[in-house]
């Protein structure tokens, strides 16, 4: 109950008059998306994805392809271009599931090198490293909205991540969920029970795939300009760092560590390139010595402390 009554309240930010909390939130909440995406991939099944950058991404490539080059609608083109990179994920799914472990880590971090180099390359569609500018707002003209303000398109983010994060929940918390739990633990007892577990795999695919492909739409219709850059692969990393910091399995979590790293990334840019280093330090540490993240391990520390200094009064009675 205390997460839905957060995202309710989360309400009233457009009524603060602070245009940079805003902005902030609208980022924090559409970087949530492909976060959840990859609890349920990740996290609850145990399948290792270094390639999520790539389908943020392509969401972003194809809705903005769409409105711009097409002259489309662009919540079509949101809708059309979630719905590709959702098939496009079935298949790839199909060859990547083959592998496991490292192999399979090693997989997808190919698969988003080369979405990533695509951007670069074709330009007459991406804008090549240039980018692509004049992607248009979302507006619904039947109602006489639009959404070229972060006030506005706030309300846009905030129902995209309460639909992502009830998906969520009511998937991890239905008998499904504890066949995704068992597969992270071992697929061979899984499959001995008679579960298709390469397909159970492909299906979370498609839906940690086609959730992060609906956010980077909306990402490419809130900016109104994107290049290859924040597609690229320390993106993936840093989606690893939010969950591991989360809870592997902690979709509220999640939004926390989302708000979390969103923060700290702002003074990391100055490290440039570098900065994934830092990513990569920070999840080390988390996975060694708070493996059920930060929250949970602050947590733990802090009651193992109360109990150490406690315990010499006690024994002095």
């Amino acid at each position: 109950m205390k997460t839905p009554l957060a995202l309710v309240c989360l309400l009233i930010v457009p009524f603060l008059g602070s245009d940079y909390l805003t902005n902030l939130l609208i980022v924090v909440m559409l970087h949530a998306l492909p976060a959840i995406g990859v609890s349920l991939l990740m996290g609850y099944t145990g399948q290792i994805s270094l390639g999520h950058a790539a389908f943020y991404g392509l969401g972003a490539y194809g809705a903005a392809a769409f409105s711009v080059h097409g002259g489309g609608d662009p919540w079509i083109g949101i809708a059309l271009a979630t719905f590709l990179v959702g098939v496009m994920s079935s298949y790839l799914g199909w060859v990547i599931f083959r592998l496991r472990g490292h192999y399979l880590a090693v997989a997808t971090l190919g698969f988003g090198f080369i979405v990533n180099i695509a951007f670069v390359e074709l330009r007459d569609w991406t804008g090549g490293p240039n980018g692509l500018p004049g992607i248009p707002p979302l507006d619904i003209p039947i109602l006489d909205l639009s959404f070229h303000t972060d006030g506005t398109f706030f309300y846009v983010a905030w129902v995209a991540m309460i639909l992502a994060v009830v998906m969520a929940q009511n998937l991890v918390n239905a008998p499904v969920g504890l066949v995704m739990r068992g597969i992270a633990e071992s697929e061979r007892a899984v499959s001995s029970l008679g579960n298709d577990v390469t397909s159970l795999k492909r299906k979370i695919l498609v839906i940690s795939a086609a959730v992060s492909a609906a956010s980077g739409g909306l990402y490419a219709h809130y900016i109104g300009y994107i290049s290859p850059q924040p597609f690229a692969i320390d993106f993936s990393i840093k989606l690893v760092v939010i969950i591991a910091i989360g809870g592997f399995r902690s979709i509220p979590g999640i939004l926390f560590a989302t708000l979390f790293v969103t923060v700290i990334t702002e003074p990391l840019q100055e490290l440039g390139y570098y900065d994934v280093v830092v990513y990569g330090l920070f999840l080390v540490v988390i996975i060694a010595y708070m493996p059920q993240g930060l929250l949970q391990g602050a947590y733990g520390l802090g009651r193992r402390m109360l109990s150490g200094a406690r315990a010499p009064a006690g024994a002095g009675r």
